[in-house]
């Protein structure tokens, strides 16, 4: 069976309506695959916009209170930062200690500056450190620690230890020593 033209357009001639709808069925299949294609084309691109209309109806919604959440955040800064040492107080920096053996009760064995431990990244704030050893009875020492913990300054605790001695013949109570390497947060 060769393939011959006249007899195809003889076949074409002969049965022109169903040759003319078939190629319009072919003509409507790839028409449909196209706009199907297309639609979801044009679906993807409308959802990334409407995403990003939400996104930026977002922002113009949360940029209204922009104002007052600044207000609010520079007022939590300055109050933190009130709360921060100065590196170049060290009297004002020990005192803190002296204020606290009174608050307690406790006696002040050994107060001295230490140098704190080097940080290998610039930061904003420094520490300010202190070794601080006191001695007094069991509630004491508790006190002391409760005060530091809830103390306007804030500090990291980089050492402790916690001996006891024996009681004197005069005192019924054990006397208790602690020992503190620590560095308050301050500027420097």
């Amino acid at each position: 069976m060769a393939f011959d033209i006249k007899r195809v357009t003889a076949d074409l001639k002969r049965y022109p309506i169903p040759v003319a709808l078939g190629i319009l069925s072919l003509a409507l299949l790839v028409g449909i695959i196209v706009r199907n294609a297309r639609a979801r084309e044009l679906g993807g691109l409308a959802r990334e916009k409407e995403q990003e209309g939400q996104t930026v109806l977002a922002n113009v919604r949360d940029g209204a209170s922009a104002a007052e959440q600044y207000a609010a955040l520079a007022a939590a800064v300055r109050d933190l930062e009130s709360r921060l040492v100065h590196g170049t107080e060290r009297a004002a920096n020990q005192q803190y200690f002296y204020r606290l053996e009174s608050e307690t009760g406790v006696k002040e064995v050994n107060l001295q500056p230490s140098l704190p431990a080097k940080s290998p990244a610039r930061t904003l704030y420094t520490g300010v450190g202190f070794t601080v050893s006191v001695q007094g009875e069991y509630r004491q020492i508790l006190g002391f620690i409760g005060r530091l913990e809830t103390g306007p300054h804030f500090f990291r605790l980089t050492r402790a230890s916690l001996s006891r001695s024996d009681a004197s013949p005069e005192s019924k109570s054990t006397a208790l020593t602690l020992s503190l390497t620590l560095e308050l947060l301050g500027l420097p």
